[in-house]
C-alpha cells in the first residue's frame, strides 16, 4: 500500500496504433509513428528485434550476418548514411572481384568477362524485345542451352532465392538493380544500432488480430490483448499464408489469393571461420558450369573478417536445409576444395548455419512471388478498411526483396496509419 502510485497503474492496452513484428519495416513504422507523438505498442515475436536482419556476433568469434548481409542499392540506400553517421565502415561489394570457374578448373579474367557480358547482352536483348515478352511466366523459357547465357540466368535466379521456372519474369523485371555494399560490424548489427529507441516488448507472439469493430481493433495472444485504432502487419506473407495469425473475420478472399502467391525464396548459409591466408581472396567465387546446370551457389570471403561462406539458393539451399551441421559442413568444405583446393579447405575452423524456411517466423528467407502472381505485391500491400496495413519485404516496389524495400514498406503504412489518426 505504500508503494507509490505510479507502480501500481496498469499497463496500457489501448493504443493509436499497435505493430506487429520488430523486423525492419515494423521498426521503421514504429519510429516514424512515434516521431509524430503517436501512443505504439510493438509486439515481437522473437527474443530480439530485427528480423531477417540478424547479425551473430559470438558463434564464429566475429560478426557474422545469418540473413541479410549487402546494403543493396546503396547508392539510394537509407542505411548507407545511417553507417556513415556510426562511423562504421562500407566496402563496396564489385562483382568484378570475382574468381570464375568451369567444373572446378580456373577461367581466365579476361576471356570469362567477354563471354559474360556478351551473354548479358544477348539476355537484355530478348528480355526488353516486346514482340517476344512473355508476360508473367517465368525465367525459364530464356534458358537456351548455351552455357554462358544460362548461368547468367543461373545467377539471377540465385539472387531471388528459387529456380528460374519458380521466379514471375514480371517480378524479376520490376526490381531495380544498383551498388552493393557491405558494413563493418555487420548489417543486422547496424539496424539494431539505428533502432535501439524503440520500445519493443520482445517474446509476445500474436496470435490473433480481431478487426470486426469499426473504432478500435484487438490483438492478442498467450501475453494477453491490446487494442488500437490502427494496426501494422509487419510479418512474412508466407507466415500469414500458413495461418501464423489468425484474423477475425477471415481476411478478404483477394488478400488470402494473394498471400498465397508468394513462395519461399530460400538462402541458406554455411560460414566458417577462415584463417591464415597469406593473399587476400577476391569476395566472389562461381563455378559457371555448375550455376548453368541449376546449382545455385557461390562462395564469398568476407571483406571485413576471416570469414568464408558458402551461399546456396533455391533447391540445393532446400537440399541442404534438410541436412544437420554436419552435413551441411561436409558439402560445404567438398565445394571448398574443389574451388579453391585442399590448403583452403584445411583453413576452416568453426561453422554455422541457420534455415530461414524452417522458421515459423519467417517461412523464408524473403519473400518472392511465382509465375501468374500478376499483382500478389500490391495486393498484400492494400489496408484492410483503411485500419490494417500490412508492410515487409514482400511490399511492391523497386526494392522488394531487400531490407530497404522493408523500410520503405514500413514507412508508407506508418503515413497510411498517420493520416487517418489525424483526422
Amino acid at each position: 500500500m505504500a508503494a507509490p502510485a505510479c507502480v501500481r497503474l496498469p499497463v496500457p492496452t489501448d493504443f493509436d496504433a499497435i505493430i506487429v513484428g520488430a523486423g525492419v519495416a515494423g521498426l521503421s513504422a514504429a519510429h516514424a509513428l512515434t516521431a509524430k507523438g503517436r501512443r505504439i505498442l510493438v509486439l515481437e515475436a522473437r527474443s530480439r528485434i530485427g528480423g531477417r536482419a540478424w547479425t551473430d556476433a559470438n558463434s564464429l568469434g566475429v560478426p557474422f550476418d545469418q540473413g541479410a548481409h549487402w546494403l543493396h542499392n546503396a547508392e539510394h540506400n537509407s542505411f548507407t548514411q545511417l553507417a556513415k553517421d556510426r562511423g562504421l565502415a562500407l566496402k563496396v561489394a564489385d562483382t568484378s572481384d570475382r574468381q570464375l570457374y568451369c567444373a572446378g578448373k580456373v577461367l581466365s579474367d579476361e576471356n570469362a568477362t567477354l563471354r559474360m557480358n556478351k551473354a548479358t547482352s544477348d539476355l537484355e536483348r530478348r528480355m526488353f524485345i516486346p514482340s517476344i515478352l512473355p508476360g508473367d511466366s517465368s525465367l525459364a523459357p530464356f534458358l537456351s542451352g548455351d552455357e554462358w547465357r544460362d548461368a547468367m540466368i543461373g545467377i539471377a535466379a540465385f539472387s531471388l532465392g528459387a529456380q528460374p521456372d519458380r521466379i514471375s519474369f514480371e517480378d524479376f523485371l520490376s526490381l531495380e538493380d544498383g551498388e552493393e555494399r557491405t558494413v563493418s560490424g555487420g548489417y543486422g548489427a547496424l539496424v539494431a544500432a539505428v533502432f535501439k529507441s524503440v520500445p519493443v516488448r520482445l517474446d509476445h507472439r500474436v496470435a490473433l488480430v480481431d478487426w470486426h469493430h469499426r473504432n478500435r481493433i484487438a490483438v492478442s495472444g498467450q501475453w494477453g490483448s491490446a487494442t488500437a485504432r490502427h494496426v501494422i502487419i509487419a510479418v512474412p506473407p508466407t507466415v500469414l499464408a500458413s495461418g501464423g495469425i489468425r484474423f477475425s473475420p477471415d481476411l478478404p478472399q483477394a488478400k488470402a489469393e494473394a498471400l498465397g502467391k508468394f513462395t519461399v525464396g530460400q538462402f541458406l548459409k554455411v560460414g566458417f571461420r577462415f584463417e591464415g591466408m597469406g593473399n587476400r581472396l577476391p569476395e566472389y567465387h562461381a563455378d559457371i558450369c555448375r550455376l548453368a546446370s541449376g546449382n545455385l551457389e557461390m562462395l564469398v570471403a568476407d571483406q571485413f573478417d576471416p570469414v568464408l561462406t558458402l551461399i546456396a539458393s533455391g533447391d540445393l539451399a532446400s537440399e541442404l536445409a534438410r541436412q544437420d551441421i554436419a552435413g551441411r559442413r561436409a558439402y560445404a568444405i567438398e565445394r571448398v576444395t574443389q574451388t579453391l583446393g585442399k590448403n583452403a579447405a584445411g583453413r576452416l575452423g568453426a561453422v554455422i548455419s541457420y534455415d530461414w524456411a524452417a522458421d515459423p517466423l519467417s517461412l523464408g528467407s524473403f519473400s518472392t512471388v511465382s509465375p501468374g502472381s500478376g499483382n500478389a505485391r500490391r495486393k498484400f500491400a492494400q489496408p484492410l478498411q483503411g485500419r490494417v496495413h500490412f508492410a515487409g519485404d514482400a511490399a511492391p516496389g523497386s526494392f522488394a526483396t531487400t531490407v530497404y524495400g522493408a523500410h520503405l514498406s514500413g514507412l508508407k503504412a506508418a503515413r497510411q496509419a498517420e493520416r487517418e489518426l489525424a483526422r
